[in-house]
């Protein structure tokens, strides 16, 4: 099986802007790895500063991604979940994940995305894997091909992501695929349309033990500066008095989870 390109860092700007019941607009700085399932374990021995499922710098686990006690690895797994979605993957398919790393041994992912190619080397289909602060996790199948290099789908969201936004709403995905240049949009929206828009834009680098080793400065404690951003702003909204859900308010709309939280009735993060 080939490779349709070697291992890669994207360097991202991730964008948030909150539309409705206040107007909220934030950007951050970090980096993704895009890495084939088929050869990351051999790419991560030959490349200092990165480990798999096991401790470095940065680091890439198995147990952070889609895992339904099947033994294989990530690949298995998504493969056997698409399977029970009425998804077939045709041999040699190739699978690349796009995802945030662990720093230092902790990880939070709160999206990454899987890109499937046939053998020729032809797109197949997109998955986003969306994990919330409880670590709780849905995966959503993006095959809409469209000419522009995307993949789209609007899908029942299901899911609760964040306290500032109904789980019954619904997610709208347009997932560039990934080249030297990668593009990301999900949008949130309920009746009324839009409330939140989401986006990356991101750069390829090489990806080498030099760079790995720079980012580390370069963006410090990045795990831990994704879940910090996350609580800061959710603290600024409430601050703000916006409306939010808990929890256990919606739990009729949450639906088909991985990973399911053993369930409080705590106030949500």
């Amino acid at each position: 099986m080939s490779l349709i390109h070697p291992a890669r860092i994207y360097e991202c700007t991730v964008t948030h802007s909150r539309l409705r019941p206040v107007r909220r607009t934030f950007a951050y700085r970090v980096f993704m790895l895009d890495v084939d399932l088929d050869s990351f374990a051999e790419t991560a021995a030959a490349t200092h500063w990165l480990g798999h499922n096991r401790f470095n710098l940065f680091s890439i686990d198995d147990r952070d991604h889609i895992d339904l006690g099947l033994p294989g690895g990530i690949r298995a797994n998504l493969v056997e979940w698409l399977s029970r979605q009425g998804v077939e993957i045709p041999p040699g398919t190739t699978i690349r994940l796009v995802t945030f790393p662990r720093t230092l041994g902790y990880g939070f992912n709160p999206v990454s995305f899987y890109y499937l190619h046939r053998a020729n080397g032809s797109p197949l289909l997109a998955v986003a894997e969306v994990v919330n602060t409880y670590r709780e996790m849905k995966l959503y199948i993006v095959d809409g091909e469209q000419p522009n290099q995307l993949w789209h789908r609007r899908v029942a969201k299901d899911f609760y992501v964040s306290p500032f936004s109904d789980p019954a709403d619904h997610f709208d995905f347009r997932l560039g695929i990934p080249g030297q240049q990668w593009r990301v949009n999900i949008d949130d929206l309920d009746d009324e349309g839009k409330v939140l828009l989401s986006a990356i834009r991101g750069q390829a680098r090489p990806l080498t033990s030099a760079r790995l080793f720079a980012y580390a400065f370069k963006y410090p404690l990045l795990s831990l500066k994704i879940i910090a951003g996350i609580h800061w702003q959710a603290l600024l909204l409430w601050l703000r008095r916006t409306p939010y859900f808990r929890k256990d308010d919606r739990t009729e709309a949450q639906l088909d989870v991985l990973r399911p939280h053993p369930g409080s009735h705590q106030d949500p993060s």
